[in-house]
């Protein structure tokens, strides 16, 4: 295989901290690789070299010559005020290095000795073949009517909106359609953390996408169902280097383990042979045989020379329990419950309940109203219609998404302190924090200062610092590396009391829930089993729904990128069952978003 990437002996720093050190990597054609590590350990660096964006301390990072490429940064690389339009029809990596040699050319044209050099016939040659190169590049640079944004879900209202005043999802659908557009022309597609802000439906296009193209992907996520899918080797950032594993995810951890298991055996028996040695040497010398003395220093010197490799590095732990509260079992029923939002109904006749041992996921397109539900049933929000029942004793737990409950103007100490009354003593509160890493003065820092792994691992600090009966969880999972989540996962097994969990993380869905409850078309539907199970069963339904030709009514224009068609307020779409995957794609996007509503038969 042609290999289009290396790294060699690379070295970074940022300031004072170093994230990598004596690292090399190697990608080659058609490679489908995960890249993987804890947060902070420098796989955003790494994309971040790759791509050009910042550039190395040491070593040699080699590409090869012309290398065509897609990039999906972590956070975001395009100034605020910057049109859609513009960021969809902006130069590829590729137009701009054209672009570049061009002007390169165009100097050396300008000398006075140019025309007489001996190259100058070829020289030429080069540059009109850029000039024609430079125009396909410029083409397909431009994807603003490109049939991916079906795909994504991109309206067409998004174009002429700065990317400041978008949505995260937004964003991230923008900026993934920059990336994957035109994968066929590409050598490579750099990724890092594609599924950010994705409900299921896109993140599992996604990865339909990335299993249907010849292109190299080189990946960063914290969906282990996606990491299993896609990649075909795994390069982990550990010790400040990279190391290569072969197979998925989930190959890549049972070889991790076993590795880890047999350097820490080699580097015990290393131990106890230098203390063995270093004994004899204090026996020789008690004894007064100093002949014998030299011969272990060399030998010790010897050991000292082959010392084994470091093992993988540990995951870091925090602990993490859920206390279930002391009352009754109880329930929580919801009824014929309907909710709408700014004269948008978000659902309707929804019927759920939760008891004793239900495990629950809820999950749905972005702007079904999975939030909207949530905070119904627990009484933050009135429905329109519905009854809702709580058990008189319940205690609920709401974990809100992006840790909203938090207040960012206190420090950590004041803020894990709010969590009973009267406050607990200081002593209390710093071991708390220190469960969940927080130590020494960081413990005074605010909580505005935060990362957004720190403030979820705040929130957690204080969730479980109480003790409920059921607890509601609104993406518990964001920010937090794929260890941090496994430890969520296993203590929310552990809980005895009632779970309620909105996730688009497939793999923590399955990990945890025992049902799964689904919101389409303005309606819950509710299917037993783990998330692959339900899932599933889901997505037979909805098959079955489309095969019986539905119609849709426009509330507001939808556009399908894909025939260029338009569809304005009061159209009726109906189904023949000849559509397109990526038309029923834009289909549920549409209704998810409230642009059309399915018309009852």
């Amino acid at each position: 295989m042609e290999p289009i990437i290396a790294g060699r002996d690379l070295m970074k720093s940022w300031g004072p901290t170093l994230v990598l050190n004596h690292a090399d990597f190697l990608l080659q054609a058609g490679d489908k690789a995960a890249l993987v590590g804890p947060n902070g350990s420098g796989k955003s660096t790494l994309f971040r070299l790759i791509a050009g964006e910042t550039k190395l301390d040491l070593g040699d990072l080699i590409l090869k010559k012309g290398l065509r490429y897609g990039y999906l940064p972590q956070v975001p690389n395009v100034p605020q005020d910057t049109p859609v339009r513009d960021i969809l029809s902006a130069p590829s990596p590729e137009a701009l290095r054209i672009e570049a040699e061009l002007a390169e050319m165009e100097t050396w044209m300008a000398g006075k000795d140019a025309w007489s050099a001996s190259d100058a016939p070829a020289r030429m040659a080069r540059y009109e073949a850029l000039h024609q190169e430079l125009g396909v590049a410029r083409s397909r640079s431009d994807i603003v009517n490109d049939p991916i944004l079906n795909d994504l879900g991109v309206g067409e209202e998004l174009l002429d909106q700065s990317f400041g005043s978008l949505s995260g999802g937004e964003k991230s659908k923008v900026l993934t359609a920059r990336a994957l557009a035109n994968a066929k022309e590409k050598d490579i597609l750099f990724l890092d953390e594609p599924t950010n802000h994705m409900d299921i439906d896109t993140i599992e296009w996604i990865e339909e996408y990335l299993l249907g193209i010849d292109a190299a992907v080189l990946l960063a996520s914290h969906d282990k169902f996606l990491l299993d899918a896609v990649a075909e080797k795994v390069l982990e950032v550990d010790h400040f280097r990279i190391f290569e594993y072969s197979g998925n995810y989930s190959e890549y951890r049972i070889q991790r383990d076993a590795l880890q298991r047999a350097r820490e055996a080699q580097r015990k028996r290393h131990f106890e042979d230098m203390q063995r040695q270093l004994a004899i040497i204090e026996e020789f010398k008690s004894r007064k045989v100093y002949n014998q003395v030299l011969s272990r220093k060399l030998a010790i010197q010897r050991l000292q020379r082959e010392t084994p490799e470091l093992a993988p590095s540990a995951a870091r732990a925090f602990r993490l329990t859920f206390r279930k509260g002391g009352s009754a079992p109880g329930v929580v029923r919801a009824i014929g419950v309907a909710k709408s939002h700014s004269d948008r109904l978000l659902f309707a006749d929804v019927d759920l309940e939760i008891t004793k041992g239900d495990k629950v996921g809820l999950v749905g397109p972005n702007g079904c109203g999975k939030t909207t539900l949530l905070e119904v049933l627990i009484g933050h929000q009135e429905q329109d219609a519905g009854t809702v029942t709580r058990g008189r004793n319940l205690t609920i737990g709401y974990f809100a998404q992006e840790a909203e409950e938090l207040d960012f103007s206190s420090t950590l100490l004041e803020e894990i302190r709010t969590v009973r009354h009267p406050p607990p003593p200081e002593e209390w509160a710093r071991g708390m924090l220190g469960r969940f890493w927080f130590k020494g003065d960081t413990v005074h820092n605010t909580v505005g200062s935060l990362s957004g792994g720190e403030r979820a691992r705040l929130a957690l600090a204080k969730f479980i610092a109480q003790e409920y009966d059921l607890l509601v969880l609104d993406e518990p999972t964001n920010h937090l590396d794929i260890e941090s989540q496994e430890i969520v996962a296993g203590a929310l097994q552990a809980y005895p009391g009632m779970l309620l969990i909105v996730s688009h993380n497939r793999s923590f869905l399955n990990e945890v829930c025992n049902k799964i409850a689904v919101i389409a078309h303005q309606r819950l539907a509710v299917f037993q089993g783990t998330f692959r199970d339900s899932w599933a069963a889901a997505k037979m339904a909805d098959f079955i729904a489309v095969k019986q030709k539905p119609r849709y009514r426009v509330l507001r224009v939808v556009k399908d990128w894909e025939t260029g068609d338009a569809y304005h307020g009061g159209d009726v779409i109906t189904l023949t069952g000849a559509e397109t995957q990526a038309f029923l794609r834009l289909l549920r996007w549409a209704e998810g978003s409230g642009r059309i509503e399915r018309i009852e038969t």
